[in-house]
């Protein structure tokens, strides 16, 4: 795959997702019932992992790729599909940190079998602001070609 990689498209491409994100300000999420803030984190993320190096521009280029669709999901998404919890303290002398991660699920394509997963983020609890934070791809690959669920999608 990485044959066919062409470096200027991906050049292109990473200028328009960063000129589109750096226009939307906020959307409104009728799942959270409020708005989800679209700030440097977000951006940062897809093109940086949680150890701050840069992602692979494949990696970069899938997520990149999908983030108008990542926008549209948010705008009409009315269900959180997944949500996570962590507590953490970040050095001794402050208190406990809640972050949550809020995940929605959205297939975008059934005949290219291509379904993306949106993270939003807040950090602080009830007090804090809800953020994007990332967006996946996701599919299987099996012999008969791309799968976007199981046959027991009441499994997953």
């Amino acid at each position: 795959m990485k044959n066919n990689f062409n470096i200027e498209e991906f050049k292109l491409l990473k200028k328009n997702v960063e000129e589109n994100y750096k226009k939307i300000t906020s959307i409104d999420n009728p799942a959270l019932k409020t708005k989800i803030f679209f700030n440097s984190n977000g951006l940062h993320h897809l093109k940086y992992d949680n150890n701050r190096s840069k992602r692979d521009k494949i990696i970069q280029k899938n997520k990149f790729m999908f983030f108008d669709s990542a926008v549209n999901i948010l705008k009409k998404s009315s269900t959180i599909q997944e949500y996570r919890q962590l507590f953490f303290t970040p050095n001794k002398t402050k208190r406990i940190r809640v972050v949550e991660f809020f995940a929605f699920w959205a297939i975008i394509s059934f005949t290219k079998k291509i379904r993306i997963k949106v993270i939003v983020r807040r950090i602080g609890g009830e007090s804090g602001q809800f953020h994007f934070w990332s967006l996946m791809p996701f599919w299987r690959l099996s012999k008969n070609g791309r799968e976007i669920s199981s046959e027991n999608i009441e499994s997953e």
